[in-house]
Protein backbone atom coordinates (compact mmCIF):
# COMPACT_ATOMS: atom_id res chain seq x y z
CA UNK A 1 0.00 0.00 0.00
CA UNK A 2 1.23 3.47 -0.83
CA UNK A 3 1.33 6.50 1.38
CA UNK A 4 -0.54 8.61 -1.16
CA UNK A 5 -3.03 6.08 -2.51
CA UNK A 6 -4.39 2.73 -1.35
CA UNK A 7 -6.32 2.17 -4.55
CA UNK A 8 -6.68 -1.39 -5.79
CA UNK A 9 -8.13 -3.12 -8.83
CA UNK A 10 -11.03 -5.54 -8.57
CA UNK A 11 -8.67 -8.36 -9.44
CA UNK A 12 -6.71 -7.54 -6.27
CA UNK A 13 -9.72 -8.05 -3.99
CA UNK A 14 -9.49 -10.83 -1.42
CA UNK A 15 -12.32 -12.29 0.63
CA UNK A 16 -12.47 -10.54 3.99
CA UNK A 17 -10.92 -7.28 2.75
CA UNK A 18 -11.93 -4.05 4.43
CA UNK A 19 -12.50 -1.73 1.51
CA UNK A 20 -13.56 1.86 1.13
CA UNK A 21 -14.58 4.32 -1.56
CA UNK A 22 -14.28 8.09 -1.57
CA UNK A 23 -17.60 9.91 -1.43
CA UNK A 24 -16.12 13.41 -1.21
CA UNK A 25 -12.51 14.67 -1.02
CA UNK A 26 -12.36 14.13 2.75
CA UNK A 27 -14.83 11.29 3.34
CA UNK A 28 -14.77 7.54 2.78
CA UNK A 29 -17.49 4.89 2.97
CA UNK A 30 -16.43 1.48 4.30
CA UNK A 31 -17.48 -2.16 3.95
CA UNK A 32 -16.32 -5.78 4.09
CA UNK A 33 -15.86 -7.78 0.88
CA UNK A 34 -17.18 -11.33 1.40
CA UNK A 35 -16.58 -12.66 -2.12
CA UNK A 36 -18.69 -13.19 -5.26
CA UNK A 37 -19.06 -9.43 -5.88
CA UNK A 38 -20.73 -8.95 -2.46
CA UNK A 39 -19.92 -6.27 0.10
CA UNK A 40 -21.57 -5.97 3.51
CA UNK A 41 -21.66 -2.46 4.89
CA UNK A 42 -23.45 -0.24 7.41
CA UNK A 43 -25.45 2.86 6.49
CA UNK A 44 -27.73 5.23 8.35
CA UNK A 45 -31.22 3.80 7.73
CA UNK A 46 -32.80 7.17 8.56
CA UNK A 47 -30.49 9.35 6.49
CA UNK A 48 -32.11 11.48 3.80
CA UNK A 49 -30.48 13.80 1.31
CA UNK A 50 -30.36 17.34 2.64
CA UNK A 51 -30.27 16.48 6.36
CA UNK A 52 -28.46 19.16 8.32
CA UNK A 53 -26.15 16.91 10.31
CA UNK A 54 -22.91 18.59 11.37
CA UNK A 55 -20.57 15.93 10.02
CA UNK A 56 -22.65 15.51 6.88
CA UNK A 57 -22.34 19.22 6.16
CA UNK A 58 -18.57 19.01 6.58
CA UNK A 59 -17.70 15.78 4.81
CA UNK A 60 -20.87 14.23 3.42
CA UNK A 61 -22.77 11.10 4.39
CA UNK A 62 -22.40 7.32 4.16
CA UNK A 63 -25.57 7.04 2.17
CA UNK A 64 -25.00 9.76 -0.44
CA UNK A 65 -22.77 9.69 -3.48
CA UNK A 66 -20.12 12.21 -4.39
CA UNK A 67 -22.64 14.65 -5.84
CA UNK A 68 -22.51 17.47 -3.31
CA UNK A 69 -25.00 15.77 -0.97
CA UNK A 70 -27.63 15.20 -3.68
CA UNK A 71 -28.77 11.74 -4.61
CA UNK A 72 -28.95 10.89 -8.29
CA UNK A 73 -31.80 9.01 -9.91
CA UNK A 74 -30.55 5.80 -11.41
CA UNK A 75 -31.73 2.44 -12.65
CA UNK A 76 -32.11 -0.07 -9.78
CA UNK A 77 -29.44 -2.77 -9.63
CA UNK A 78 -30.49 -6.05 -11.23
CA UNK A 79 -28.61 -8.19 -8.69
CA UNK A 80 -31.00 -9.76 -6.18
CA UNK A 81 -28.67 -9.38 -3.19
CA UNK A 82 -27.91 -5.71 -3.80
CA UNK A 83 -29.28 -3.33 -1.15
CA UNK A 84 -30.58 -6.37 0.76
CA UNK A 85 -31.23 -5.58 4.43
CA UNK A 86 -32.03 -8.83 6.27
CA UNK A 87 -33.04 -7.02 9.47
CA UNK A 88 -35.41 -4.22 8.52
CA UNK A 89 -34.16 -0.83 9.64
CA UNK A 90 -30.78 -2.17 10.82
CA UNK A 91 -28.74 -0.34 8.19
CA UNK A 92 -26.59 -3.42 7.56
CA UNK A 93 -26.85 -4.19 3.86
CA UNK A 94 -25.23 -6.21 1.11
CA UNK A 95 -24.27 -4.50 -2.14
CA UNK A 96 -22.45 -5.31 -5.33
CA UNK A 97 -19.13 -3.60 -5.99
CA UNK A 98 -20.57 -1.20 -8.58
CA UNK A 99 -23.29 0.07 -6.25
CA UNK A 100 -20.85 0.35 -3.35
CA UNK A 101 -18.23 2.44 -5.13
CA UNK A 102 -20.79 4.35 -7.25
CA UNK A 103 -18.62 6.42 -9.61
CA UNK A 104 -15.50 6.05 -7.53
CA UNK A 105 -12.79 3.42 -7.18
CA UNK A 106 -11.84 0.70 -4.73
CA UNK A 107 -9.33 1.21 -1.93
CA UNK A 108 -8.10 -1.27 0.65
CA UNK A 109 -7.93 -0.25 4.31
CA UNK A 110 -4.53 -1.15 5.74
CA UNK A 111 -4.05 -3.13 8.94
CA UNK A 112 -0.90 -3.53 11.01
CA UNK A 113 0.35 -0.21 9.66
CA UNK A 114 3.39 1.35 11.30
CA UNK A 115 2.87 4.31 13.62
CA UNK A 116 4.82 6.47 11.16
CA UNK A 117 2.48 5.45 8.31
CA UNK A 118 -0.57 6.13 10.49
CA UNK A 119 0.57 9.63 11.39
CA UNK A 120 1.71 10.43 7.85
CA UNK A 121 -1.78 9.99 6.39
CA UNK A 122 -3.38 13.41 6.01
CA UNK A 123 -6.95 12.11 6.22
CA UNK A 124 -8.08 9.63 8.85
CA UNK A 125 -10.03 6.47 8.11
CA UNK A 126 -7.59 4.63 5.82
CA UNK A 127 -5.39 2.53 8.13
CA UNK A 128 -4.78 1.27 11.67
CA UNK A 129 -1.91 -0.27 13.59
CA UNK A 130 -4.28 -3.03 14.77
CA UNK A 131 -3.93 -6.48 13.26
CA UNK A 132 -6.73 -8.07 11.25
CA UNK A 133 -8.15 -11.45 12.17
CA UNK A 134 -8.19 -14.27 9.57
CA UNK A 135 -10.59 -13.77 6.63
CA UNK A 136 -12.98 -16.51 7.75
CA UNK A 137 -13.51 -14.77 11.11
CA UNK A 138 -13.98 -11.40 9.43
CA UNK A 139 -16.59 -12.76 7.02
CA UNK A 140 -18.37 -14.63 9.83
CA UNK A 141 -18.77 -11.38 11.80
CA UNK A 142 -20.00 -9.45 8.75
CA UNK A 143 -22.55 -12.12 7.82
CA UNK A 144 -23.73 -12.51 11.42
CA UNK A 145 -24.31 -8.76 11.76
CA UNK A 146 -26.09 -8.70 8.41
CA UNK A 147 -28.46 -11.39 9.67
CA UNK A 148 -28.89 -10.07 13.21
CA UNK A 149 -28.25 -6.31 13.13
CA UNK A 150 -25.48 -4.15 14.50
CA UNK A 151 -27.09 -1.68 16.86
CA UNK A 152 -27.98 1.95 16.34
CA UNK A 153 -26.20 3.98 13.68
CA UNK A 154 -24.38 7.02 15.04
CA UNK A 155 -22.37 9.17 12.64
CA UNK A 156 -19.82 10.11 15.30
CA UNK A 157 -19.76 6.93 17.38
CA UNK A 158 -20.90 3.93 15.35
CA UNK A 159 -20.62 4.45 11.59
CA UNK A 160 -19.59 2.47 8.52
CA UNK A 161 -15.90 2.58 9.43
CA UNK A 162 -16.63 1.40 12.99
CA UNK A 163 -18.59 -1.51 11.54
CA UNK A 164 -15.76 -2.60 9.25
CA UNK A 165 -13.13 -2.19 11.98
CA UNK A 166 -15.11 -4.42 14.32
CA UNK A 167 -15.61 -7.05 11.63
CA UNK A 168 -11.86 -7.12 10.96
CA UNK A 169 -10.63 -7.12 14.56
CA UNK A 170 -13.46 -8.04 16.93
CA UNK A 171 -12.31 -5.16 19.13
CA UNK A 172 -14.73 -2.96 21.07
CA UNK A 173 -14.01 -0.17 23.55
CA UNK A 174 -15.08 -0.39 27.19
CA UNK A 175 -15.80 3.34 27.12
CA UNK A 176 -19.60 3.51 27.07
CA UNK A 177 -19.70 7.19 26.10
CA UNK A 178 -17.43 7.31 23.08
CA UNK A 179 -16.06 4.38 21.10
CA UNK A 180 -13.70 6.56 19.07
CA UNK A 181 -12.66 3.88 16.59
CA UNK A 182 -13.41 5.79 13.39
CA UNK A 183 -10.41 7.77 12.18
CA UNK A 184 -12.51 10.13 10.08
CA UNK A 185 -15.05 10.82 12.87
CA UNK A 186 -12.18 11.60 15.22
CA UNK A 187 -11.10 14.37 12.88
CA UNK A 188 -13.94 16.60 14.05
CA UNK A 189 -15.21 14.98 17.25
CA UNK A 190 -15.03 17.60 20.05
CA UNK A 191 -12.43 17.14 22.78
CA UNK A 192 -12.56 18.57 26.30
CA UNK A 193 -10.41 21.44 25.04
CA UNK A 194 -12.89 22.15 22.25
CA UNK A 195 -15.65 22.52 24.82
CA UNK A 196 -13.60 25.13 26.64
CA UNK A 197 -13.20 27.12 23.44
CA UNK A 198 -16.86 27.80 22.68
CA UNK A 199 -16.13 31.54 22.74
CA UNK A 200 -14.14 31.05 19.52
CA UNK A 201 -17.19 29.69 17.76
CA UNK A 202 -17.60 25.97 18.34
CA UNK A 203 -18.12 24.85 14.75
CA UNK A 204 -15.51 27.18 13.25
CA UNK A 205 -12.91 26.17 15.81
CA UNK A 206 -13.64 22.47 15.36
CA UNK A 207 -13.24 22.64 11.59
CA UNK A 208 -10.14 24.82 11.75
CA UNK A 209 -8.38 22.39 14.07
CA UNK A 210 -9.66 19.19 12.45
CA UNK A 211 -6.40 18.02 10.86
CA UNK A 212 -3.98 18.76 13.76
CA UNK A 213 -6.48 17.26 16.19
CA UNK A 214 -6.74 14.21 13.99
CA UNK A 215 -2.97 13.62 14.17
CA UNK A 216 -3.10 13.77 17.97
CA UNK A 217 -6.05 11.42 18.26
CA UNK A 218 -4.50 8.85 15.95
CA UNK A 219 -2.04 7.99 18.69
CA UNK A 220 -4.48 7.67 21.59
CA UNK A 221 -7.58 6.47 19.70
CA UNK A 222 -6.12 4.01 17.19
CA UNK A 223 -7.30 0.46 17.91
CA UNK A 224 -3.80 -0.94 17.89
CA UNK A 225 -2.43 1.62 20.36
CA UNK A 226 -5.17 2.08 22.95
CA UNK A 227 -5.65 0.04 26.10
CA UNK A 228 -9.42 0.28 26.58
CA UNK A 229 -10.43 -2.22 23.88
CA UNK A 230 -11.30 -5.89 24.35
CA UNK A 231 -12.09 -8.78 22.03
CA UNK A 232 -15.84 -9.38 21.91
CA UNK A 233 -17.31 -12.42 20.10
CA UNK A 234 -19.88 -11.26 17.57
CA UNK A 235 -22.53 -13.50 19.14
CA UNK A 236 -22.04 -11.63 22.43
CA UNK A 237 -21.72 -8.10 21.05
CA UNK A 238 -25.32 -7.03 21.74
CA UNK A 239 -25.23 -8.22 25.36
CA UNK A 240 -21.76 -6.70 25.85
CA UNK A 241 -22.96 -3.29 24.66
CA UNK A 242 -26.03 -3.53 26.88
CA UNK A 243 -23.82 -4.32 29.90
CA UNK A 244 -21.72 -1.23 29.23
CA UNK A 245 -24.78 0.99 29.52
CA UNK A 246 -25.53 -0.45 32.95
CA UNK A 247 -22.14 0.51 34.37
Amino acid sequence: MGLISQKIERSDLKDGDHIYAWRMPAYTHHGIYIGEDKIIHFVNPKRKAGDGNLLAQFIGSSSTSGTGGKQEKKTPCSKSFCKLEKVAGSGVKSSCIDCFIKKGSLHRFEYKASRAFLLAKIVGGTCTTAESDPPEEVIHRAKYLHENGYGKYDLMNNNCEDFALYCKTGLWSTDKWYQGRSGQANMIHPTSQDKKNKDLGESVHRYATAIPRSFSKRQNKDLGLREDVVKVPVEELASFCASLLLK
